[in-house]
């Protein structure tokens, strides 16, 4: 749920690890109440923003379906893809 704190952070930094928070993600962990491939790619691609970190569960199926085409649409749009540690470097 993002849920952390400060005593949190400081002992993952203590113990020499990096936080790091996403800042778009929408509603697809139920099993049973899969988005549909539309709703999704709505939902994913009018939230996008510089610098998003996306957060897709990989229990859904839809995120599955929907992944080839919403990565080429961000492309398309400009954006691309780093991995975290280009973050701390």
């Amino acid at each position: 749920q993002g849920k952390y704190s400060v005593e949190n952070l400081r002992m993952a930094k203590e113990m020499g690890y990096k936080t790091f928070f996403w800042s778009l993600a929408y509603v697809d962990w139920y099993q049973d109440k899969q988005p549909s491939k539309e709703e999704a790619f709505e939902k994913l691609t009018g939230r996008i923003h510089p610098g998003a970190i996306v957060l897709l569960h990989s229990t859904s199926q839809t995120n599955g379906e929907v992944l080839d085409e919403l990565l080429g649409k961000w492309e398309s749009m400009g954006y691309c893809f780093r991995p975290l540690s280009d973050l701390i470097e």
